[in-house]
């Protein structure tokens, strides 16, 4: 949830007026120019390497300058509250992907010339960054993780949160060529280092890097969306897909050095009676059956964090995918990794956004959110030579 005043809280859903501004930049933010888009929607996801993506439609008169090479962008979205004060709240900063020029309809016949611009959070130019040749990197996770990203992004703010442990030391590694798939990296990095923390890696609103825990179920509620009149839930769409879940891990530490013992394998589950994934019912039951994931790093050092970064692995994995639909009362505010409680005709429900799409000209927004167990279904096992340690 960004940050805003009980005077925004209260007036979604109460006529609230609301514009947008698109900030644009060619010399790395030094100057910016101001404009208001014709067409602008922000689509962020707890669920993709990159958490952030723009697209809009300027006016060719706003966007001369405007191309993929080195120019960003800045959405900021305001609610008026009166015609003296407006609170404003940032939505992302992006670096330019594709410019398209074309021509729009305009009133009475006429045509107006526009430029239809895309963008990407920050991930994916460290994503294309990758590296010319193989290099050892070792120390506290602060010092390689912001030595592998400042190298690109010099201007790069970054923020341990969480109790992510910024000095948790990082042994002798050699990065072969993907920057990205050291730094978080996708399901099949071994030396993620974000895995190894048990933490993601992503922009926030600002633009800010974040090293963080995975959002689980078990946090304080950020907001609360009821139904009715006053109420910003114009309706509830309830889906179920499997296709995304598992209900365990199985982790390990091997390192490259064969003098050194393999560490686990730490396998987590959920072993929750009460829990629709719990591995302990058979599938001749009516049980999900065990569907596991497997992870090897040569990162770690003791077996905490092996258990530790499994934990983090299984949490956003477990659970039923909702689809919340608020196509008319939005709330910019409200940010994929919130916890909030949407009030239901069969109950409240606590969920996680997993991604958030707005679009800012017309004011409507669409969630996907997930409900999963919290940590306290998960129950470790660690295996050492073939037995097994409570």
């Amino acid at each position: 949830m960004i940050e805003v005043s009980k005077r925004w809280a209260s007036s979604v859903g109460a006529g609230a007026r609301w514009s947008v501004m698109v900030s644009w930049s060619s010399d790395g933010g030094q100057a910016w120019h101001d404009v208001v888009p014709t067409a602008c929607s922000v689509d962020e996801s707890t669920g993709q390497q990159v958490r952030w993506k723009l697209s809009c439609t300027l006016r060719k008169a706003d966007a001369e300058g405007l191309t993929v090479f080195g120019c960003r962008a800045r959405v900021f979205v305001s609610m008026h509250h009166t015609d003296s004060w407006e609170e404003t709240i940032q939505l992302g900063e992006f670096r330019i992907d594709t410019t398209s020029d074309t021509t729009l309809a305009g009133p009475s016949g006429t045509q107006v010339a526009a430029v239809q611009v895309t963008g990407s959070s920050w991930e994916q130019q460290l994503m294309d960054s990758r590296l010319v040749e193989p290099r050892e990197v070792s120390g506290a996770a602060i010092d390689v993780l912001g030595g592998l990203i400042r190298e690109v992004l010099p201007d790069a703010e970054i923020v341990f949160d969480g109790g992510i442990d910024p000095g948790r030391n990082i042994p002798a590694t050699v990065v072969e060529r993907d920057r990205w798939a050291f730094i978080d990296g996708s399901n099949s990095s071994e030396t993620s280092v974000a895995r190894m923390l048990g933490a993601q890696v992503s922009t926030d609103a600002r633009g800010v890097w974040h090293v963080a825990p995975p959002p689980v179920l078990d946090g304080t509620a950020a907001w609360t969306i009821e139904a009715g009149k006053g109420g910003a839930l114009l309706s509830a769409v309830s889906s179920e897909d499997r296709s995304t879940i598992r209900n365990a891990v199985v982790a390990r530490g091997e390192s490259t050095d064969k003098s050194v013992p393999v560490l686990g394998p730490v396998t987590v589950a959920d072993h929750n009676a009460w829990s629709p994934t719990n591995v302990d019912t058979p599938v001749s039951k009516g049980g999900f059956g065990t569907v596991p994931i497997f992870y090897t790093s040569s990162l770690f050092t003791d077996l905490s964090q092996v258990e530790a970064a499994a934990k983090a692995m299984l949490q956003p994995r477990l659970g039923v995918k909702r689809t919340l639909d608020l196509t008319t009362l939005f709330d910019p505010a409200k940010r994929a990794g919130d916890v909030g409680v949407v009030q239901t005709t069969d109950g409240p429900v606590t969920v996680v956004l997993e991604s958030v799409s707005c679009d800012l000209v017309g004011a409507s927004m669409t969630c996907q959110t997930r409900g999963t167990t919290g940590t306290e279904l998960i129950t470790t096992e660690t295996t050492t030579k073939g037995e097994t340690i409570a």
